[in-house]
């Protein structure tokens, strides 16, 4: 059984459920900007993590907005709530934060499996994450063609929620690594070692993953983020994964668009693959710009050394329905070379991989 954090600006169906169903498709009644958090927990069933069958999503909880306050516990906010178990979870485990931003047509629950699958494929024995999920509105289907449009708009008013949610996860982060420090601080005064445990917690990383359209909202919640931090940016995450893009292939030179991420993280990684039939159909019959998911990022010589592009034009191949868009969790080479950039394996050189402009952009080769 895995446990997911989430936060998601979706309509409430239920506060809790043994089914996973705690929310629909549309926004909050509050409005797109108000999110709730909780939990949920997705067991691996069948045989294959790969297969969203093989997860069954089981016990799901919100938490309370405002936990009442006794004599003992004061009020605290429900992120609060989920912020201790993360904590306990990064105490006791040797793990770094993922947050994933789904893509186009994704029910909450399916989300939720994902995520989940993730978690389970991205993680080893050297370097283990935990995923948080944030789950905009997606209609969860493909078909009508106008669910595709639906979904953007949502994506986009999706921003201001999600930006707010880093905001508070950045701050837990900030504040579990000051604790961290001050824990070793206070036991060099008095003359102990501190516990190797101790100084490990203390490196704890903040990665992200987003898929398809994931990029499109992710765009908006940079703009925010940026906006409410007065246009100061901390560098807050270690890896960026951009998986099959539904984003414009110049949004990483533009301050408008993706640009922010160039100081936001350490490294920026661009998965795309010219095949992608799903952005093909995004880029020809929905008037779409050039896709960053499709040829990668354009003129990368002009863009900072940090932003790296990884081509899976050999290895995009999966279900004919996945219309070679879902790489990112079922090709075993990108779960490889994805595993190796979160252990912290340089760039050049890895098995798999065949440079076309060393240290900026490589080949993945079928296994």
């Amino acid at each position: 059984m895995t446990t997911i954090f989430f936060a998601s600006n979706r309509n409430i169906r239920h506060r809790s459920s043994s089914k996973g169903d705690l929310f629909g498709d549309r926004f909050n009644a509050d409005g797109p900007q108000i999110f709730r958090v909780g939990e949920a927990e997705v067991t691996l069933t069948g045989p294959d993590p790969k297969e969203d069958d093989s997860w069954q999503v089981g016990a799901s909880t919100l938490y309370d907005e405002q936990l009442r306050e006794t004599a003992k516990t004061p009020a605290k906010l429900g992120s609060a709530a989920l912020f201790e178990k993360l904590r306990r979870i990064l105490k006791e485990e040797e793990r770094d934060v993922l947050i994933y931003i789904h893509g186009f047509a994704n029910s909450f629950e399916n989300s939720l499996r994902r995520a989940a699958a993730l978690q389970e494929l991205y993680s080893t024995a050297r370097q283990k994450v935990q995923v948080v999920l944030f789950s905009w509105p997606s209609n969860g289907t493909v078909q009508p063609a106008w669910h595709y449009f639906s979904d953007r708009d949502d994506a986009a008013a999706s921003g201001i929620a999600m930006a707010r949610a880093l905001q508070r996860l950045v701050e837990f982060l900030t504040e579990m690594r000051l604790d961290d420090r001050q824990t070793i601080l206070d036991a060099r005064k008095l003359g102990a070692v501190p516990d190797p445990d101790d100084l490990r917690q203390c490196t704890r990383r903040l990665h992200l993953v987003a898929h398809s359209m994931g990029n499109w909202a992710l765009r908006h919640a940079l703009q925010r983020f940026v906006a409410e931090n007065g246009g100061r940016l901390p560098r807050i995450f270690d890896c960026v994964f951009l998986m099959a893009a539904d984003e414009d292939h110049d949004a990483l030179a533009d301050a408008m668009k993706l640009g922010p991420l160039d100081a936001l993280a350490n490294r920026v990684m661009v998965y795309h693959a010219a095949d992608d039939v799903a952005l093909a159909v995004s880029d020809t019959t929905k008037g779409m710009a050039d896709r960053l998911g499709t040829d990668g990022p354009q003129n990368l010589d002009r863009l900072s050394a940090r932003i790296l592009a990884i081509d899976c034009g050999l290895i995009s191949k999966t279900a004919l329905s996945h219309g070679r868009h879902q790489y990112y969790r079922l090709r075993d080479e990108v779960i490889g070379d994805v595993q190796m950039s979160l252990a912290a394996v340089p760039q050049d050189g890895r098995p798999g991989r065949s440079p076309i402009q060393p240290g900026r952009s490589w080949r993945l080769l079928a296994g």
